[in-house]
């Protein structure tokens, strides 16, 4: 049997992925009897494939661009009461069985690495919706935000998890920690993030899982403020702390005689190895690593990786590649279109910010198998639109790695990352009759 063509490969496991996921209705379907019961126009797997693929475009829109225009198109309030019976989970069911089936395991010197990050997605208004509508006073005008956190793989550049929470009293260490503890990832990984995951409780996390990261240290206050550190300007120390939430005299005794080995944990203070009144120990291992990264400008970070295979210069390369997550949610906003929801609802706002990041793991698992000189790069919004068309089989499977060749942009030389300019707005001109 000949062997498809690799952006076929990719697509062909999207449909897969679809089939795997609807074939376990009531995890799809708010009500498993009735809905999606009857062959319609709009059958669940079109339903799922054209949340995946739409754009930007008004819902009547889209659906004449899939369906083809013609008076037998399904109507927008058709496709509204069609996704209104789609459970949000099963987006998010379908971006984890997708990712499970096409994305490799891409490494760097045989270490995974996987870049921590959250961004704010601002909603349309929608003052009745309790998840995301925020008012910071009672004369103020509402507005809705939620808060997105990802993990990102940045040799495959694609997003691996992903967590949403409302704005109004998020939490980015709980969705780091549900995503570590619930992933399925082995092997060699190494989590890098900034410096707003600092904490003991995360670092424990990563220490029960076996799994390696970079964690950017706060500079004046945290858990650098209370370390033995060389005073210099850069330094590498292996440091160990003991945990404990005691407060006998035996503990309150070591904490005064060792104060930068022993750290007494408050009860509010979430750390879940030891629970609140629980007499035991528990230690942490990691080094202190000091560089500079400008004339006269230092960072810290901490890290559980071995000194002699990697050193300071080494954690600083690494780190710096963190930078590929940020890049990748100015695509997610931008190119791929979660800046532009077509929906107020809770529940349809879940289901599309799941199915733009689907689309963007398929886009990004297509256009970047073709091989790429090192002073050029894809131009990622129209690869994206080619991968769109090619989903919905417009484009030829042989023509597509041909077309985003035709389209790389320059990286300025020097440049470790690609430079994005921002948009130029707009200009008005006034016309004066004579």
């Amino acid at each position: 049997m000949k062997k498809k063509a690799y952006p076929e490969q990719v697509r062909t496991a999207l449909h897969q992925a679809i089939r795997s996921i609807t074939a376990d209705l009531p995890a799809c379907v708010k009500r498993p009897r009735q809905d999606f019961s009857r062959e319609r126009k709009l059958s669940l797997h079109t339903m799922l494939l054209m949340l995946v693929g739409m754009g930007g475009n008004s819902l009547s829109k889209e659906l004449y661009d899939w369906l083809g225009y013609s008076s037998e198109t399904a109507t927008a309030s058709a496709f509204v009461q069609q996704r209104d019976k789609i459970r949000p989970e099963a987006l998010k069911l379908l971006f984890h069985e997708f990712t499970r089936l096409a994305v490799s395991e891409n490494s760097l010197q045989d270490y995974r690495l996987l870049a921590v990050d959250g961004s704010d997605l601002r909603l349309p208004s929608n003052s009745k919706d309790g998840f995301s509508s925020i008012r910071n006073s009672e004369d103020s005008k509402s507005y809705n935000l939620v808060h997105l956190d990802a993990m990102y793989d940045l040799m495959g550049k694609v997003y691996v998890d992903a967590s949403v929470q409302p704005k109004k009293g998020m939490n980015e260490h709980k969705a780091l920690v549900s995503m570590v503890d619930q992933s399925e990832i082995s092997g060699n990984v190494i989590a890098i993030m900034d410096r707003g995951y600092e904490s003991f409780n995360n670092i424990a996390h990563f220490q029960e899982k076996s799994w390696y990261y970079i964690i950017r240290a706060k500079e004046s206050y945290g858990i650098i403020s209370r370390l033995s550190l060389p005073n210099c300007p850069e330094y590498d120390e292996e440091i160990t702390l003991t945990l404990t939430r005691r407060q006998t005299k035996e503990t309150l005794s070591l904490l005064k005689a060792y104060p930068h080995r022993y750290r007494w944990i408050q009860p509010h203070t979430t750390f879940d190895f030891i629970k609140p009144k629980d007499s035991k120990f528990y230690d942490l291992h990691f080094r202190a690593v000091r560089v500079a990264i400008a004339d006269g400008v230092y960072e810290t970070v901490y890290t559980n990786l071995n000194a002699e295979d990697f050193p300071p210069e080494k954690i600083k390369q690494l780190y710096n590649l963190r930078w590929g997550i940020e890049t990748s949610f100015k695509e997610l906003k931008y190119a791929v279109g979660l800046a532009s929801l077509h929906s107020k609802k809770k529940d349809f706002i879940l289901q599309e910010i799941f199915a733009r990041l689907i689309l963007y793991n398929y886009s990004s698992i297509i256009m970047h198998h073709i091989s790429i000189p090192k002073d050029l790069r894809v131009n990622f919004p129209v690869a994206l639109n080619i991968c769109r068309q090619f989903l919905r089989e417009l484009i030829p499977t042989v023509q597509v790695l041909k077309l985003i060749g035709k389209h790389l942009s320059p990286i300025r030389p020097g440049r470790q990352f690609p430079r994005y300019q921002n948009s130029i707005s707009a200009v008005g001109f006034q016309y004066r009759i004579i």
